[in-house]
């Protein structure tokens, strides 16, 4: 049993390093809009009782809750969660900035299926993440990020 304790500590000691280092390359302003939540894991490929979700933060009792994706690594889908309070900051009360977005996603638009939130969640995540996701790695969005980033931090 203090086997399983101790490998159970150490695994939550490195999920914590894990989550200081990958919020060390966002901007100061976007850390603190996160800074009193908690992070809850799952080992499931998404959600328990959710299986449409790998992830979500919820404002209401500050957590974000993330699971074990197949198709997606954790560091993106915590990325990915934690853009969409970036998103609702920085983007959702500027209508210039969501015309901009939308000029950027047209030229993809046939291959992403989800609606504008959820793409600039997941090019906020690509962008941050040590391993990007091909399907959300375009040169356009990436431009359009920096851009965002110089504006906003």
């Amino acid at each position: 049993m203090n086997g399983f304790r101790a490998y159970f500590l150490e695994q939550t000691k490195e999920q914590e390093e894990n989550i200081k280092k990958t919020l060390a390359k966002l901007p100061a302003a976007y850390q603190t809009l996160i800074k009193d939540y908690k992070i809850k894991w799952h080992h499931d490929n998404t959600l328990m009782g959710d299986d449409g979700h790998i992830g979500i933060i919820n404002p209401n009792n500050k957590t974000i809750t993330i699971a074990a994706p197949w198709n997606y690594g954790r560091e993106f889908t915590f990325l990915h969660e934690v853009s969409h309070k970036i998103f609702e900051k920085y983007m959702a009360p500027y209508p210039e900035r969501i015309k901009e977005w939308k000029k950027v996603l047209v030229k993809h638009k046939k291959r992403m299926k989800q609606n504008l939130e959820e793409l600039w969640c997941m090019n906020f995540a690509n962008y941050f993440s040590k391993n990007k996701i091909v399907a959300h790695t375009h040169p356009e969005w990436e431009s359009y990020m920096k851009k965002f980033i110089r504006m906003t931090s």
